[in-house]
């Protein structure tokens, strides 16, 4: 078990340094944004990125899962049909949707409240679309094919391109924010470019007809999940500027942004997590195996979400050139949503894990009616709370989607892949977390301490009471004695 423990964590890794770092770069565009744009224009880049990302999962037609299904354990040719008939279906398909969008691009930029003057906002961000769906199957076939360090390169050469375009464009020469999105079809396009190694050497076998039925069996059911994780993704920012206006949803945006390093170890661990348990179901322990995963993951979920949470006011007030902070003082209200988001994140993650059996069985279905059940708590929640709770209503509601998908899991793969969950220690995990998050919420930081001094003891505490709960196994005592020393002679 440990060595496969660490192969996750090895792979994790790798996944985690282009989404850390990629992710971290793209966050330098919050601020950017925040300090160079009007906040209604902020509001209008968040809003039309959320329909960017609802499109990503429409156009892919749930052929990343069904690929990754069927070349796990298959031969070369096999792998290779499986793949061509997956892109260039996806390929042909997204040009068709796009051409659709962009001749009705008047009536589609008037549903969405912007400007006349904005007009070339709706063929750029189809187009970003279009090629983002075309490069999903190469993307999985690099995991699938364990190289996470070309998939990282990848990743984070198509980052920069975008970040440095928007600085060039908007930053320097002071351009329209349509060309935002002109950043993203280079950086999407830049991705491609570089795909192209593994598109040719894998996509020369046509489409299957036949296997490609096959596929879209298997993924079509997981695409109104998507679809769905989509809509809890982003719904919440169209259904505020709705019911508010720009301004706050660039309040709110650049504040549910912050909670983005949750996302990251999430989205991180997802890469990984995936071809992990799709290659060693067959296991004779992998179920046990699953278990432990799981109460590691929301070990370090909750330490993160207590860091984060105790630091973020500092975070977003670390100082500038010209006297300016990380995020303009006038976004500050909604900082209390962060730890919301953080928390909502962790719960996602989770739901990750709980569905393993799920796919292991292809009994698809339930990741239908588990991420529906989420989109309809997200939708009926943020319209019933953002009018009385605001910007906090919002938050509740992401987190609100997140627990109902889990629990979902929890009960449908009890009876589809039962695992003996480690109960006792996750619960030992949440009891710490929230006693410290208590003394965090309820006591001032004392007079005769620092206030990061207090911030680092609240993270003291969770570990103290972790460890005065019994939650660590003798082994793990012993590999965390052995660490504290190796660290001391260093």
């Amino acid at each position: 078990m440990k060595e496969q423990l660490k192969r996750l964590t090895s792979d994790s890794a790798f996944y985690g340094i282009s989404n850390v770092l990629g992710r971290f770069i793209t966050f330098l565009l919050v601020p950017f944004y925040a300090h160079t744009l009007p906040q209604a224009e902020y509001g209008i880049v968040l809003v039309v990125y959320s329909y960017i990302a609802f499109l990503n999962a429409v156009f892919t037609f749930g052929l990343e899962p069904a690929y990754m299904r069927f070349v796990a354990g298959s031969d070369t040719p096999r792998r290779n049909r499986v793949f061509s008939s997956s892109l260039w279906f996806i390929g042909i398909a997204s040009v068709l949707f796009a051409a659709l969008i962009v001749a009705l691009g008047t009536q589609v930029q008037s549903v969405l409240d912007i400007d006349a003057g904005f007009g070339g906002i709706v063929p750029l961000a189809v187009a970003m679309v279009a090629l983002d769906a075309f490069n999903i199957i190469p993307f999985a076939a690099l995991r699938m094919g364990q190289r996470p360090r070309f998939f990282a390169m990848v990743k984070l050469v198509s980052i920069v391109i975008n970040v440095g375009l928007n600085v060039l464009f908007i930053g320097v020469l002071r351009w329209s924010v349509s060309t935002v999105f002109l950043s993203g079809v280079i950086a999407s396009l830049s991705s491609t470019l570089l795909l192209l190694p593994t598109i040719l050497s894998h996509g020369r076998s046509g489409m299957d007809r036949r296997l490609l039925r096959e596929l879209l069996v298997y993924g079509l059911p997981t695409m109104p999940g998507a679809i769905s994780i989509m809509l809890i993704e982003i719904i919440d920012k169209p259904i505020m500027q709705k019911l508010t206006n720009w301004s706050t949803v660039a309040v709110y945006g650049a504040n549910y942004k912050l909670g983005i390093f949750m996302m990251l170890v999430v989205t991180m661990f997802r890469y990984a997590w995936q071809p992990f348990y799709l290659q060693l179901a067959s296991n004779d322990d992998a179920k046990r195996l699953f278990a432990r995963v799981l109460t590691y993951f929301v070990l370090v979920g909750a330490v993160i979400v207590l860091t984060l949470s105790v630091f973020i006011g500092d975070i977003v007030r670390i100082p500038l050139p010209g006297g300016r902070s990380l995020i303009p003082s006038e976004y500050w209200s909604g900082l209390g949503i962060v730890p919301i988001i953080l928390f909502s994140y962790l719960w996602a993650g989770i739901g990750q894990i709980l569905n393993a059996g799920i796919y292991i069985e292809r009994k698809t279905m339930h990741v239908l009616y588990a991420t529906a059940l989420g989109a309809v708590v997200n939708i009926v929640s943020n319209f019933l709370l953002i009018p009385v709770w605001g910007l906090y209503g919002g938050a509740f509601a992401t987190f609100a989607a997140y627990f109902s998908i889990a629990v979902f899991y929890a009960i449908a793969g009890s009876r589809i892949y039962p695992i003996r969950y480690e109960i006792g220690r996750l619960l030992r995990i949440g009891g710490a977390l929230a006693v410290s998050a208590l003394i965090w919420y309820l006591f001032p930081v004392p007079a005769f301490l620092p206030a990061m001094v207090w911030q680092s003891l609240l993270i003291v505490i969770f570990f103290g009471l972790l460890w005065a709960s019994g939650f660590f196994l003798p082994q793990e005592v012993v590999e965390i004695r052995l660490l504290l020393r190796r660290v001391a002679r260093r």
